[in-house]
């Protein structure tokens, strides 16, 4: 199921955990695609340079860390019950829940608050797993993806409510714009919903990340690789992943402008 797809199911019908576990039981299929369906909605704000290099810091180290083999995979899987089981598998999602986020992120969104929420996905995915749900690694990455998605959904709410706070509760002598000007800003509140509210990333910003990282992939590639790999001309692939890097960085809190 396409991302934007997904957000709309897990709102519109599984909001309870009980229920949306007992679904992926009965239909073992579901996935949820790292594709997004609307590409062209893609953020426009300028970036000129990081504001937080804590993205940088963790991106690498959880690089540091040693993937788990089939074999240990399949021996914490069977101990769960055990707290350092949970721990190792958690850990050896943490790369790819932040090539998930890549995906999730929009505007008014930090990267690494989005993050933290997918871990918290993936905790609740290891204390709800049995063989009953299949694939634990892709069982992890929907309800990592779920937990982003109401995140993103409470923070679009609450900056929406904030603002129609703000032009319903303000008296016009503190504001510089008049009722007319107001009472549009209000409506168009009024109508804006979570689609609206642009991705951060695009589809080749996304993946000069995913590769410069080694998110989801068995090596990091160079610059110069990325190059080759993306089909980019010679010199592109620097300012492509700086961009990104630099997107993902942004401590710019806005959604969306009025």
């Amino acid at each position: 199921m396409l991302l934007e797809n997904f957000e709309k199911f897990v709102f519109e019908k599984y909001r309870d955990n009980n229920e949306f576990d007992e679904f992926l039981k009965d239909d073992l299929e579901f996935d949820l695609e790292l594709e997004r369906e609307n590409e062209f909605l893609i953020s426009q704000k300028p970036v000129e340079e990081m504001s937080d290099e804590n993205v940088l810091d963790y991106l690498e180290e959880i690089n540091l860390y040693e993937p788990l083999t089939e074999e240990e995979y399949e021996e914490f899987t069977d101990n769960l019950e055990d707290e350092e089981a949970k721990e190792k598998i958690i850990v050896d999602n943490f790369t790819e829940i932040a090539k998930i986020a890549l995906y999730f992120l929009r505007d008014g969104i930090e990267y690494l608050e989005l993050i933290q929420e997918g871990v918290m996905g993936a905790v609740e995915a290891i204390n709800r797993y049995s063989y009953d749900n299949g694939n634990i690694k892709k069982y992890i990455k929907i309800w990592a993806g779920r937990q982003m998605s109401f995140y993103i959904e409470e923070r679009f709410e609450q900056m929406k409510q904030e603002f129609l706070y703000y032009f319903t509760k303000t008296h016009m002598d503190d504001v510089e714009i008049t009722n007319e000007e107001k009472e549009q800003k209000i409506k168009k509140l009024e109508s804006l919903s979570i689609d609206d509210v642009a991705f951060t990333l695009s589809k080749n910003e996304i993946k000069a990340i995913e590769y410069y990282f080694g998110l989801g992939l068995d090596k990091r590639y160079s610059i110069f690789e990325i190059e080759q790999e993306m089909k980019l001309e010679k010199n592109q692939g620097e300012p492509l992943f700086s961009m990104a890097l630099a997107k993902i960085s942004s401590r710019d809190g806005r959604m969306f402008s009025l």
